[in-house]
Order: C-alpha cells, then structure tokens, then sequence
C-alpha cells in the first residue's frame, strides 16, 4: 500500500511540473511577465523557457536559475543568456564553461556584422580577462615528433642513417634542413609538457585573431582594435592583425615574394584604416591604392552608397537600405539588421526601390559582371565579402525573409533580385553562399523578401 501512495505523489508531482511548464510557455508566449515571474518563484517549472523574451526581461526574472545552473540556462536561452547575463556569468570563477559558449556565440554574430554583439563581445572581455580563474594556464601532455642526433656508432646508428634518408624526404622536414652525411639525425615520438590557456582565453583569443578577417569589412577595424587592446593579457602573437602597422608588414612581405597585393585584403584593410593604408604602399613602393568609390546621396532619405565601376559599369557596392514602406522589411525586424545588410524586397517593390538614376539590376547586368570576374562558376570569390573581394564589390551574407516574413540564412546565403521573370512569372535572382565560389542563379517567388542592388543608368 505505502508503494502505491508514494508512486502516487511522484505522479502528482510530474503533472503539477508538467502542468507548470505548459503554463510557463504560454505566459512568456503571451508576453505575461507577472504570470511568468511567479511560476518561476515557486520552483514548480521543469526547465528555462525564453521564447522571444528581451534579453534584460529573461536576465531579470531567471536571475537566480541563470546564476546557479549556468550551463543549463546557455544552452535554454542562448541569446538572451549571452546579451543579458555575459558580463555577470565570465566574471564567476566557477563558469569557465558558459562564459567560453558566451564568447563563441557573441563572435558567431559579431562575423555576420553586429555592432551589438561587438559591443557585448568587448564588454564581456572585459570582465572575463579580469576573472583571475581564467587567466590560469593549464600544464597538459602533448604527443609530438623532435629531431634527433644519430647516435655515433653501432648497430643503432646505421639504422638511424636508414631512417634518416626517409625522414629527410617527408614533409616534415619542410622546415627542417637535414644532412644525413654530416649531421645524421631521424624523427623520434615524444611526449612534451605545454602550457594550454584556459578555455575563455583561447576563446577570446581565437575570436579576435580571425574575427578580422571573417567579419565583414565594416567591421574589421573593430576587431582589430579589440586584438589590439586584449593583446597583452591574451598573449595574441605580434603576427596577427592588430593595428595599421600590420599592413606593412602584409606589403613588404609580398614586395620581398614579387607578388601583386591580393585586392580583397588591401580593401579590408583600406576599411579599417581609410586614409592610412595609402601612405604605406606608397612607402613600400606599391603603385596600388585602396579602391576609389564615388558617394551618392539618396535624395529621398540622405541615405549614402559607395559606387564602384566595375566592368564599366557603375554598381552600388553596397545592398539598397530605401524604406519602400509596402514590399520591404528588416531581417527579423531588426533596424540594427538593416543598417548592416539593407533592406529586403519583394521584387514588385525591389523593381521601383533604386533611385532616379539607377535600377535594379538585371538578369544581363549580373551576367556582365560574372563574366568580369571570370565566369559564375568562380565570380564570388572575388565577389564575396568573405572572399578575396577584388572589386570591392562585399556581397554580404544577408539571408532572405519568405513571403510570410520569416527569416533564414543571416550569415550563410546572399540573395539579391534581378528586374527579371521566368517563363512562369517566378522572379529570377542571384545567390552566393558563405562557403561557394559560384554565383548561383535561381528562381524564386516573387513575394519572397531578398537584398537589391542597383545599377546606374535607365534598364
């Protein structure tokens, strides 16, 4: 009998968390702040739920729940955890593994171009590179290959000098000359003790040293900046791109090869440093410059566009930001999204959003500038904002909203409308994709939502 009552109160106690939970999805669902604030009081919910909760709201109400189980809270509520709690949870000596997620996810958005994320990202830092827990090098056991002597005779040696022509023609003695003649040696297996930062400061480190050149140029110079102001306390190598300075040794190290100056990164860098980058070239030689761009001023809103020819033709180099009122929107109705990726169009409203003087591109003028850049097939490499980028031209990896509004595919795809239909009236666009070199071309529902770019001239 004593079984079948206790089996009893634990079914009791499932339903009422069960029950708890159901109704803890519903009040954050129906933004019922006050009805959310005390379930989570009384303890009975089985697990975090932020839904669309504000970062400020779900740090405020989970505070406790955030601060005690913070593993469990990141992976609930990634986002509001990140932006709401960041700064509190790498400043807690016991959270090494929420505050390292914390960083991964706040470089994963600032490399698709959030200045938010930037600025949580440096706040974060901050406080992480003040917790004295995480400033703790562990020492570990690394298994590696070292170069050693022959010994001097006997039966061990000439087997050494057997080993020795072997090893001399592996790759591992690309940066190791070897004279089996004179100075006989063989690869031997050892096992050394190193050093190993903590997780949060190879994080970090690790963030900003390639953060530059996988965000978008807009805002490189602010990853080189933090590099540069976390430099020290990390120990990021004087190799990677922390300053201006940066630049001549990039330009002497190709005047030494007799190489031309990659495009892309001249441009990444004439972006993060304008007016600075010039000067250096000239000093090292380099008749290159950055690259020349005309501003227009959208007369409609004082909105200004870089303009590129390329091909001979006059392209905006950045995607349209016009607010057309009916037909575009914001990815995720996010203004901050916007002000870094442009607006996104339905191809109606994208047909009469570029302003007097230019139009939407056509299906013709993309092909013109695939073939500039050496066919579609290749194009986006030197098309892409994380390619090389030769033409200035930084597709960015805007995503796309469908004709419902929902958004996809911020920081992986680009999406831009041609002026042109199909045969069965779908509207034909452009694509490229983070991890591609083509220029795809694609057909696609003309109340889809996808970026512009206009050409100048009438179409």
């Amino acid at each position: 009998m004593k079984k079948f009552f206790v089996a009893g109160l634990i079914s009791a106690f499932l339903a009422q968390g069960a029950f708890a939970q159901e109704a803890l999805r519903n009040a954050v669902d129906s933004n019922n702040w006050k009805k959310v604030r005390k379930i989570v009081d009384s303890g009975e919910m089985e697990e975090v739920y932020c839904g669309k909760m504000s970062a400020k709201n779900a740090s405020n109400i989970y505070a406790k729940v955030f601060k005690q189980m913070p593993d469990e809270a990141f992976a609930a509520c990634p986002s509001q955890f990140s932006y709401g709690f960041g700064t509190k949870v790498c400043g807690m000596a016991n959270a090494a593994n929420a505050c390292t997620s914390v960083i991964n996810y706040l470089f994963a958005d600032g490399v698709k171009g959030s200045g938010k994320a930037l600025k949580t990202l440096d706040e974060v830092a901050k406080v992480a590179t003040k917790t004295k827990a995480f400033g703790k090098q562990s020492l570990v056991s690394v298994d590696t290959t070292v170069w050693k002597p022959c010994p001097k005779k006997g039966a061990a040696r000439t087997k050494c000098l057997a080993q020795c022509k072997v090893d001399a023609n592996s790759l591992m003695a690309i940066n190791h000359d070897v004279d089996c003649k004179k100075n006989p040696e063989q690869m031997v297996d050892k096992t050394i003790k190193v050093y190993k930062p903590s997780p949060v400061f190879a994080a970090l480190r690790t963030g900003l040293t390639e953060g530059f050149w996988k965000a978008p140029m807009s805002v490189a110079g602010t990853y080189a900046a933090y590099t540069s102001k976390y430099a020290k306390v990390l120990s990021i190598p004087d190799t990677a791109v922390t300053g201006v300075n940066y630049v001549k040794t990039w330009a002497a190290k190709h005047k030494a090869a007799k190489s031309s100056l990659p495009g892309g990164q001249l441009f990444r860098f004439c972006t993060a440093w304008k007016g600075k980058v010039d000067p250096i070239l000239s000093a090292e030689g380099f008749s290159t410059r950055c690259p020349v761009f005309k501003n227009f001023v959208d007369k409609r809103d004082k909105q200004v566009y870089k303009v590129k020819e390329i091909g001979g033709v006059n392209w905006f180099v950045e995607n349209l930001n016009y607010d057309a009122k009916d037909g575009s929107m914001c990815y995720d109705r996010d203004d901050g999204n916007c002000k870094t990726f442009g607006r996104l169009y339905t191809q109606e409203a994208a047909k009469t959003a570029c302003p007097d003087g230019y139009h939407l591109a056509t299906d013709a003028d993309w092909k013109k500038l695939e073939d500039y850049a050496g066919g579609s097939r290749e194009a986006a490499l030197k098309l892409k904002s994380n390619g090389s980028d030769d033409y200035a031209f930084t597709a960015m990896f805007g995503g796309y909203a469908n004709k419902s509004g929902v958004c996809t595919t911020m920081g992986d795809g680009a999406y831009f409308w041609t002026a042109d239909v199909d045969t069965d009236s779908r509207g034909k666009a452009r694509t490229m994709f983070a991890s591609d070199k083509d220029v795809g071309s694609i057909t696609v529902d003309p109340s889809f939502y996808l970026a512009v770019r206009c050409v100048a001239g009438a179409e």
